[in-house]
């Protein structure tokens, strides 16, 4: 076999591992997805049943944010007393600034689809006309790219959820899918928390439920 014909072997089949190895990774980042919507599905049925719902949502929060590969995620609700987003759980690089923190509800992308009540993927926000440097510059951050949803049921906006800075990737279409489940159990553990905060068996600050 001529030397030619060896290397063009040898290429073909370090290609035809590289393909495989993709496709590995393709599987496994598959299989993350099932588990998360699972994890989401079985959420939806039981977390009324949880005792410390600010902890049960934080995890799926996390966990969901972990899938998508993520690097920072927060959870915001509507305070309608200042229509002002409070934002009530957050992850990675502002997990401790964030909770408690308020802006308007008018304000960049969380503004948005607060007014629209639908999901957006901005990949590019420094070039976005609807983002709002407020956040970035009252905490030194860099904001990469974001996917955000709004956190609704039965008609009624209670807030949003955001995701920022994918690693390796741009955020898209099944990102929004797998959030909007996380939204629906959000909801349902906001509503949760509400009547058990009316009946006196929650403080408002595990919350920030003012």
């Amino acid at each position: 076999m001529s030397k030619s014909a060896t290397r063009f072997l040898q290429q073909e089949n370090l290609r035809f591992k590289q393909e495989v190895e993709g496709l590995g990774k393709k599987n496994q980042a598959l299989y993350r997805y099932l588990d998360a919507v699972k994890a989401l599905y079985w959420a939806s049925q039981q977390v009324t049943s949880q005792e410390n719902l600010p902890y049960a949502l934080n995890q799926l929060l996390y966990k969901t944010m972990t899938v998508i590969g993520a690097s920072d995620g927060s959870l915001s609700r509507l305070d309608q007393n200042t229509n002002e987003l409070v934002f009530i759980l957050a992850h990675g690089e502002l997990s401790r600034q964030l909770p408690g923190y308020r802006i308007n509800s008018n304000t960049g992308i969380a503004g948005w689809v607060a007014e629209n009540h639908e999901p957006i993927i901005v990949n590019h926000p420094q070039q976005d006309w609807r983002f709002s440097q407020v956040v970035d510059e009252q905490f030194s951050f860099f904001t990469k790219s974001i996917v955000s949803v709004p956190i609704m049921r039965r008609g009624k906006f209670q807030g949003v959820i955001q995701f920022l800075n994918k690693r390796g990737s741009e955020f898209d279409e099944a990102d929004v899918s797998l959030l909007l489940m996380l939204g629906l159990v959000a909801a349902i553990v906001l509503e949760e928390f509400q009547t058990r905060l009316e009946a006196g068996q929650v403080d408002k600050e595990d919350f920030y439920f003012e």
